[in-house]
């Protein structure tokens, strides 16, 4: 049997309504026992297992003594918000993080607060380009980009027998996007691997 809220009535007779009563009881303790350790022994009855939360339409409100963490959908995926008391604004906590191969152009994770850390191989690039992390990334302001010269091919000797070394560097941080600059050397390719974190 389900539980049934109705149960007792004040007219009802024990020998009528005490299936049901036993039925919500046991329906009381299965549904408790889900999440939580079951109901028994006080020391440990009530605390959580595990903690599965519903998405929320909505970031729900915090007075000045409260907080929430909740899940709310981000383009369908579910993830972990934080809000601070008084309605302050809320921080997203988890990101969905994709595939984590060094051979990816765009890819990102997350730190616990308002960080997003971006990583990815560029192919070739041609000094000047522009790469925009927002494409497949959430949208933040960066903050750091660091980058590394890979997989050169051509020419690797500067004239009179200076090995060249691969540097890049980013220049124009600003917003989502940053620009790789180097020194172009005829017949040469490199791939860049770059770092980027944003809030």
């Amino acid at each position: 049997m389900s539980y049934n809220s109705s149960i007792p009535q004040a007219a009802s007779k024990r020998v009528i309504s005490q299936k049901q009563i036993k039925a919500n009881f046991t329906a009381i303790y299965n549904a408790f026992a889900k999440n939580h350790l079951k109901l028994g022994p006080p020391d440990t009855q009530g605390k959580h297992n595990i903690l599965i939360l519903r998405p929320q339409g909505a970031d729900p409100a915090t007075t000045a003594n409260q907080t929430a963490i909740y899940n709310k959908l981000v383009a369908t995926i579910p993830n972990l918000f934080y809000r601070p008391n008084n309605n302050q604004t809320p921080i997203q906590m988890t990101y969905p993080s994709i595939n984590v191969s060094s051979a990816l152009s765009q890819q990102y994770s997350f730190v616990a607060g308002p960080f997003v850390v971006y990583g990815g191989l560029i192919s070739n690039p041609m000094d000047g380009d522009v790469i925009n992390l927002a494409i497949t990334g959430p949208a933040t302001t960066l903050r750091t980009v660091l980058l590394c010269s890979r997989n050169f091919s051509g020419v690797s000797n500067l004239p009179g027998g200076n090995l060249l070394i691969g540097w890049a560097i980013p220049t124009n941080i600003a917003g989502t996007s940053f620009t790789i600059r180097f020194e172009v050397h005829p017949g040469q390719t490199r791939d860049v691997q770059y770092l980027a974190i944003g809030n």
